[in-house]
């Protein structure tokens, strides 16, 4: 009996890895670590989704866009190219922090909640990687099959490291996932194999998920899409912002002629804040 390959052995305890190659494939390892999030969830704008649903098309954006160019600027250009990512979070909470980073403006801002088995499902059951004009914003016909030429498509963590926010102070460097600490990889943000894996610990209330494609990207293509289920359309919850404007369940409606099933944030009615519209002087002529 041969025995078991160590180098692609997922770790199972994060603390003890001591390898980039450990930490990748313990990120990598979606059965672990979606075992207790049932649902992945994506904060959007109304808009956004509508557009989706209609073209059933869920776009990646390559990090060239992202909002942390901290990590963008961390990582390597040549990887940078290569990767297109959708983000979500995974912890069962509304956030605050999310509605007002991901969501604005406020009174259009949903989040797309969707069981951690049907984007599983989604991902593996997915042949290609559809190229997305930057001009229309809709396919342009071309696309990347999945796994010719090392393509490729899957969930993948991140974890969060406090190498640049530490600056001047005397703490010690860590790599964080969920509430374990990794103290044996220095300076992850900069390791170019992490490029996709690491973010600032400034960014760790986000509890993030990836759904990556990757391949050579010889074209210099600047988005990517996957194709959107029926069976992942039917699967999403949709919930208005706590400041949402209009009846969304009326204007999905109207707009896509399908039912989706949606929802009232918990803070609905429960916030102060004046957002930038609610004082436009445009809005209020």
């Amino acid at each position: 009996m041969k025995s078991k390959d160590k180098k692609n052995e997922v770790p199972t305890n994060f603390p003890d890895i001591e390898t980039v190659e450990g930490l990748k494939l313990y990120l990598d390892d979606m059965a672990s670590r979606l075992k207790n999030s049932p649902y992945l969830y994506h904060y959007t704008t109304v808009s956004n989704v509508i557009k989706m649903i209609q073209g059933k098309t869920w776009h990646l954006g390559n990090a060239a866009g992202m909002n942390d160019n901290l990590e963008y600027k961390n990582g390597d250009p040549r990887r940078w190219r290569n990767l297109f990512f959708s983000c979500f979070m995974c912890e069962d909470k509304e956030s605050i922090g999310m509605w007002s980073m991901y969501a604005q403006p406020w009174e259009k801002g949903v989040k797309v909640a969707l069981p951690r088995t049907v984007v599983r499902k989604w991902i593996k059951d997915t042949k290609e990687i559809l190229e997305i004009s930057m001009t229309s914003y809709q396919p342009t016909g071309r696309a990347i099959a999945i796994e010719e030429s090392g393509a490729s498509l899957k969930l993948s963590s991140v974890a969060y490291c406090n190498a640049d926010s530490l600056q001047e102070t005397k703490a010690n460097e860590k790599v964080m996932w969920s509430t374990a600490t990794n103290t044996n990889i220095k300076n992850a943000v900069r390791i170019p194999e992490l490029t996709g894996y690491i973010k600032d610990m400034a960014w760790s209330y986000e509890k993030e998920i990836r759904i990556k494609a990757e391949f050579e990207n010889i074209r210099n293509i600047k988005r990517v899409a996957i194709p959107l289920t029926d069976e992942v359309i039917d699967a999403m919850t949709i919930t208005a912002s706590p400041l949402f404007e209009g009846d969304l369940h009326a204007e999905l409606e109207r707009e896509i002629a399908r039912q989706v099933k949606t929802d009232a944030s918990i803070f609905t009615h429960r916030l102060n804040i004046k957002t930038i519209c609610q004082g436009c002087e445009y809005k209020l002529a």
